[in-house]
């Protein structure tokens, strides 16, 4: 009993020891704060979900749905550069010291749009360059980016800090409204698993929500970050990538992504089930989206998936049914010749109907936001809690201060789920 009692204390010992380092790391560090939007050059539209980040650091950001950023930049990378890429676009360099300069309240960012510099022809992409002329299927293409995945994705172990949000409305009133910043850890690297959440370790760095919309069950709110982790389209191997043979697939164009060409392949199941998609009950109904592929290295470097859920009962009410559907987008960014998950967002929109006054009678939408914050190679501290227990039995004090020079993602403005 004794012994037993000593592992358990060192056990809790170097947890409490970990979890102070963590703090520490997390510490606020010397920055200054940039916002504003990301725009089309020409068509002053918003770009929704733009990526920003550093050159020479591993810090990042990503912007809204409503092409709003707000990034606070270490001090230290004065002599850095900031990069905005998104799908579609030219990249864009800012030099940080113009920036910190500047000090303007907002900024104005816009991106050109790619020119096409490709001709599609009967499934043949005829370069303008010195390359020859690639005519790999769709279905060729995702098996290269299957065979390159320890290539492309790093395999040892790693810490990575992210930013999680989640919020859920019922009927237009917020249930659920909460965000962590919270430290991870892999001790396997980034690799396909039947259960990619039981290779994520974590804590919750900060937290921020009200106590009364806070949700005490382990997998709502900020719990939720497992099942964002689990549906992730490299880790889980219940999607496209993996069970190509039951999608329809089709090699749409290429286009300008970070720099970089990038294949758009399109999907649509042909017999969705828990096997393929990741979601058992209730069973998808149909499933279709994007898969983007670089043409050189073959990572996966975004994903698109749309699910229209079979219509299930209601737990409260046997003459209420539910109808839902959830849209998810996964970007990844690279990180010293390696990729890492970037963003992640899932919306789940459900409308109940009732099937005696054949209406409906209610809805209930949820958005759910990951950004990866910082990625950490060197000197890796290891987690032991399981990401699937990351609220159970934890309190952690909001630190305002905290919030003020740490990255999150701007709120959608009309706070539409």
């Amino acid at each position: 009993m004794k012994k037993i009692c000593f592992i358990v204390f060192v056990a809790w010992f170097q947890l409490a020891g970990a979890q102070e380092r963590f703090a520490k790391n997390s510490n606020v560090v010397l920055t200054f704060s940039i916002s504003g939007d990301i725009k089309d050059s020409k068509t002053k539209e918003v770009i929704p979900n733009a990526d920003l980040y550093l050159v020479n650091c591993n810090k990042s950001s990503v912007a809204n749905e409503d092409g709003n950023f707000q990034f606070n930049i270490p001090k230290s990378s004065f002599n850095d550069q900031l990069i905005i890429s998104a799908v579609g676009y030219y990249s864009d360099t800012i030099l940080v010291s113009q920036l910190e300069k500047l000090k303007q309240e907002s900024f104005h960012i816009v991106l050109n749009k790619e020119t096409e510099a490709e001709i599609v022809l009967n499934d043949m992409v005829v370069l303008s360059s010195k390359n020859k002329a690639k005519s790999d299927s769709p279905e060729t293409i995702l098996k290269k980016a299957r065979q390159h995945i320890k290539d492309n994705y790093y395999q040892e172990p790693f810490n990575q800090k992210f930013f999680f949000r989640a919020q859920c409305k019922k009927d237009g009133v917020f249930s659920v409204n909460e965000a962590a910043s919270i430290m991870t850890y892999s001790p396997n690297g980034i690799r396909v698993s039947k259960d990619a959440a039981a290779n994520y370790f974590g804590e919750i760095l900060q937290f921020k929500g009200k106590a009364e919309e806070t949700s005490k069950e382990n997998w709502e709110g900020i719990g939720y970050f497992g099942v964002v982790v689990f549906r992730n389209i490299v880790l889980s191997s219940q999607n496209v990538l993996y069970e190509a043979a039951s999608f329809e697939l089709k090699k749409e164009k290429t286009i300008e992504y970070a720099g970089k060409k990038v294949y758009v392949i399109s999907f649509q199941n042909l017999a969705p089930d828990v096997y393929s998609t990741g979601f058992g009950n209730p069973s998808p109904k149909s499933v279709s989206g994007f898969i983007y592929i670089d043409t050189v290295s073959f990572a996966v470097v975004k994903f698109e998936q749309y699910v229209i859920l079979n219509a299930d009962r209601s737990n409260d009410s046997d003459d209420v049914w539910i109808q839902s559907s959830v849209k998810m987008t996964q970007t990844y960014k690279c990180v010293n010749g390696k990729y890492f998950v970037n963003y992640c967002n899932e919306k789940k929109e459900s409308r109940y109907f009732s099937t005696v006054e054949k209406k409906q009678i209610g809805e209930a939408n949820s958005n759910y936001d990951l950004m990866s914050e910082d990625v950490n190679t060197d000197k890796v501290l290891p987690i032991v809690r399981p990401i699937d227990r990351l609220k159970l039995d934890v309190k952690v004090v909001e630190d305002p201060e905290y919030w003020n020079n740490n990255n999150f993602i701007p709120e959608i403005k009309n706070n539409d789920l």
